[in-house]
């Protein structure tokens, strides 16, 4: 029983590859599997009975199953597609095709599982090259720019024929400057008669002039949508996108039944960043911080009626455990400078509107799934997100923060002071721009870092102009000489600045000044003699040597003055640089 049954699946896996591979070389190989299996049987077998066994065909089925994505969870960088189809299958070998629409597939990502009666001999992702893009989308906007681009040349050939009727109205008017021959002069024509023929040339010019500016602005309208349509389609396409993407699912089903396929595969082109709204309520209170998901995709496939899961990880092919390496302790060496690359950040503002005399609407946020390595925002409505250059705003989650209000100053830096707001991190807090709103208003842009769980951080809340801060230098004398006549080798340069800060404000604050004195990196600059008043309340801040803090409680109207005096001594005739 158990060799008839091997016999069974040597015939029908060997008439499968035949169909795919070529039958000559493949019959052969099947002689040799099935003399093999069978054994003794075999030589009982006539020939003729042996080549009714080679040719013969077992039930095959090879089909392109129409499936729909179901489920996407999108990552920082990727996409996990997941598709569903039900098919009708027959008793057998199966070779189930589930057509991809997108640009880029990572083909080691593709798995598939099947529920119904049978076994999965195997899974795989293959390409077919095609003479056209497979995409529906790109198909459709290529038709409808040819049918633009054909109606073009037929408004065209109108206007060409209006042309002409024009040039064959001006000829009659220059012929009639033109020397008359002797022998085709006639009478002078009457007045009516010359009048009927100004009227016709006039109306008919009015006619043609008025077709050719209907003419010209519809073939301009069609040339702009042209140039549109042509834009969005070069941003869809990719290099040799003409392929035909499919999950090969060959199945052995048990009996003639209906089953579902769940197919699941990793795309690009598709990716969502997180950016924040923060609204300050008037009494600096609390804050209220929501986030949003600003999401794109240009996969090829559009993302119809899905249910979609933002995560926080990135997948990765591989990973491999860090190798031990030895301490090396070695002075510095000379290097060469590295150029810094700055990277400009644009947040997005979020609208916000609100309807007058109702209850204002509440944003629909997403539910957080905790994850082994990671967290995932499943978003509890189905969504539409088309494959084309345009983002899609959803918000994920909001909450309300405790934290220290305050006033913070770089005079050395900047002459303005900033509201800011401290407040603790969790691990829900990503990279990403931040708007900042004061009573429901929009009042400037700013930028949001990754913090750890429980790491304290500082969100820029916009300038204050009601809190002055001024940085001014009161002294810089320079010694170059002994009783001014001995020339010294050494430059003394002596240095005062005195900050002044004020509140203008009808209420008290708090504010923390933040200043430097310089700090030699060498031996031939010497930094001495060093007052400060009052004394900083924090001094090498933020673990940056040089860099001072303080901190005031100032009442309405109360003013505040910090002295920084020093002096520097450098060589003679040697630049020094941020002096």
């Amino acid at each position: 029983m158990m060799r008839v049954r091997r016999v069974r699946f040597i015939l029908e896996w060997t008439n499968w590859a035949t169909k795919r591979h070529g039958a000559t070389e493949l019959n052969i190989k099947k002689g040799l599997l099935l003399s093999q299996a069978i054994g003794g049987v075999m030589n009982k077998l006539s020939v003729f009975t042996l080549i009714f066994l080679l040719g013969a065909s077992l039930s095959f089925a090879q089909e392109t199953v129409p499936s729909q994505i179901k489920e996407v969870t999108l990552f920082s960088n990727q996409a996990l597609v997941k598709r569903e189809a039900k098919v009708k299958i027959h008793k057998g070998l199966n070779e189930l095709f589930l057509e991809l629409q997108a640009f880029r597939v990572d083909g080691d990502s593709v798995s598939a599982r099947v529920f119904g009666g049978g076994e999965i001999f195997s899974v795989q992702f293959k390409e077919i090259y095609l003479k056209e893009s497979p995409q529906e989308n790109i198909k459709a906007l290529e038709q409808r720019i040819k049918e633009l681009k054909k109606l073009r040349r037929i408004l065209l050939d109108e206007k060409s024929v209006f042309n002409k009727k024009e040039k064959f109205l001006s000829s009659i008017i220059d012929f009639s400057q033109t020397q008359v021959p002797q022998d085709i002069k006639t009478s002078f024509p009457k007045i009516e008669d010359l009048e009927k023929t100004l009227a016709f040339l006039s109306d008919n010019f009015q006619i043609i002039n008025g077709k050719k500016q209907s003419l010209d602005s519809r073939i301009e309208e069609i040339n702009e949508e042209i140039r549109v349509l042509e834009r969005e389609l070069a941003s869809l396409k990719r290099p040799r996108q003409k392929t035909k993407k499919v999950i090969e699912v060959l199945f052995n089903s048990k009996k003639e039944q209906v089953v579902k396929i769940q197919a699941s595969y990793l795309v690009y082109d598709a990716f969502w960043q997180p950016f924040y709204k923060v609204d300050v309520p008037l009494n600096l209170e609390e804050v209220d911080l929501t986030m949003f998901s600003k999401i794109k995709q240009k996969t090829g496939e559009d993302w119809k009626n899905i249910s979609l899961s933002l995560s926080n990880v990135i997948p990765l092919k591989g990973v491999g455990l860090p190798l031990p390496r030895s301490w090396i302790l070695d002075v510095e060496r000379p290097r060469k400078k590295a150029a810094r690359a700055y990277l400009r950040k644009q947040a997005v503002e979020a609208p916000m509107g609100v309807a007058a005399d109702k209850e204002e609407a509440k944003f629909l946020y997403a539910q957080k799934k905790e994850l082994p390595l990671s967290f995932e925002y499943q978003m509890p409505q189905a969504l539409n997100i088309q494959s084309k250059d345009k983002e899609t705003l959803l918000p994920l989650f909001s909450k309300t923060l405790k934290g220290e209000f305050f006033y913070l100053a770089f005079p050395k830096i900047k002459p303005l002071t900033f509201l800011v707001c401290s407040a603790s991190a969790d691990k829900e807090l990503l990279n990403g721009p931040l708007n900042v709103y004061f009573s429901g208003r929009f009042i400037g842009k700013t930028f949001l870092s990754e913090k750890r769980a429980g790491e304290e951080f500082n969100m820029s809340l916009g300038a204050d102009r009601e809190v002055k801060v001024k940085r001014e230098k009161i002294k810089d004398k320079i010694k170059e000489t002994f009783f001014g006549k001995i020339e010294r080798k050494t430059v003394i340069r002596e240095m005062a600045f005195k900050i002044t800060l004020e509140n203008i404000k009808e209420r008290p604050i708090r504010i923390k000044v933040v200043d430097s004195i310089p700090v030699s990196r060498t031996d031939k600059i010497e930094v001495k003699d060093l007052e400060i008043t009052p004394a900083p309340l924090e001094k090498n801040y933020q673990d940056k040597e040089g860099v001072l803090l303080w901190e005031f409680d100032l009442k309405p109207g109360d003013k505040q003055e910090i002295n920084m005096g020093f002096v520097v001594t450098y060589p003679k005739g040697e630049p020094v640089y941020e002096l």
